[in-house]
């Protein structure tokens, strides 16, 4: 009777040492999760329908790390997803920042890893959590089942690298630690297009110089002034006060680069708007400046047409985007 009473203790005692050592064992990712996040400079975990079931699923009540899971349809045959294509680097720019940043990654103890699913390679996941479209950025609490998750907001916090980081640092209690990154492509192309713009105006402005009745500098000014006119008329300080997003993405899946009502904006939506007023301006311009000093009357005359095609078409998008952001719109002119 002893030796039963002794082979039941010690029987229990080996059952309470196996549930501590899978208890503390789960507190850490599995392997394959971290090798993978390990292989991407990103520290972003590729899985496919298993890996995303066994991990996600299976593992949830075992699991006390969170996740942040991209639904993405990448080099999908058959589907070009623009907004998946755009989202993508800034989804990789945060992951890479909890990556350098979070304490612990390495070993398994960073509390929140980022892993991603293709439309390629988990089909089955897109089906069983019933996605219409992507991208889709879900937030996995420990313990949680994907269909428990907390989807990510597009519209109310847009595509960019900061609003993500933003949300998913309020989730997990600490900061992601990101830093936007210097746009040296953006000020690149910026400063090539203001330079060929600028030397467009000057050519222009030196062939009417002589009818400026201005100072030396008066006609610098002036460019200025219209330059600024034209962008403070397009949105760019409504932008910054209202914090707008630079795009957002429609019920359909697809990129929006303008907002419905008069009353939203877009980031996008004031530079395409900028670059149609800085259109018309120039070409009327031309027409009432630079058409006239042109002595050859062929070449006045198609000046005048290229330059009233290039004016009347202006106005003609212009109106099209103004019936975009409000159907009941009354003006249309060819479009």
């Amino acid at each position: 009777m002893l030796a039963m009473r002794s082979t039941a203790a010690l029987a229990a005692l080996f059952a309470t040492t196996a549930t501590l050592l899978s208890s503390f064992v789960s507190a850490e990712p599995p392997s394959a999760l971290l090798a993978s996040a390990s292989r991407n400079p990103s520290g972003i975990a590729h899985l496919d329908s298993a890996a995303f079931n066994s991990i996600v699923n299976e593992a949830a009540a075992t699991r006390d790390y969170s996740m942040s899971i991209l639904l993405t349809a990448l080099n999908a045959p058959g589907i070009d997803c623009v907004p998946c294509k755009a989202f993508q680097p800034h989804y990789e720019g945060v992951a890479a920042a909890w990556k350098k940043n979070g304490k612990g990654w390495k070993e398994g103890k960073a509390g929140h890893y980022f892993a991603e699913v293709n439309f390629v390679d988990g089909r089955e996941v897109f089906q069983q959590l019933q996605i219409q479209h992507a991208p889709m950025l879900l937030f996995l609490p420990p313990h949680g089942p994907a269909n428990k998750g907390i989807s990510y907001d597009f519209n109310a916090h847009g595509f960019d690298a900061p609003g993500v980081s933003s949300h998913i640092s309020q989730l997990i209690g600490k900061p992601i630690g990101y830093k936007k990154p210097f746009p040296w492509r953006t000020a690149i192309i910026f400063s090539l297009t203001a330079m060929v713009a600028t030397s467009a105006v000057l050519y222009v402005v030196a062939k009417v110089q002589a009818q400026l009745e201005a100072s030396s500098g008066g006609w610098v000014l002036q460019l200025v002034c219209l330059a600024t006119i034209t962008i403070m008329c397009a949105g760019y300080m409504w932008n910054n006060i209202r914090g707008a997003p630079y795009m957002s993405m429609g019920s359909n899946g697809k990129v929006e680069y303008f907002a419905g009502g008069f009353q939203n904006q877009l980031g996008v939506e004031t530079q395409i708007v900028a670059s149609i007023y800085g259109i018309l301006a120039f070409s009327l311009i031309a027409l009432t400046v630079l058409v006239p000093t042109q002595r050859d009357p062929v070449k006045q005359r198609a000046g005048v047409y290229v330059w009233s095609v290039i004016f009347l078409g202006g106005v003609s998008v212009l109106f099209a985007v103004f019936r975009i952001k409000n159907p009941s719109y009354p003006l249309r002119l060819f479009l």
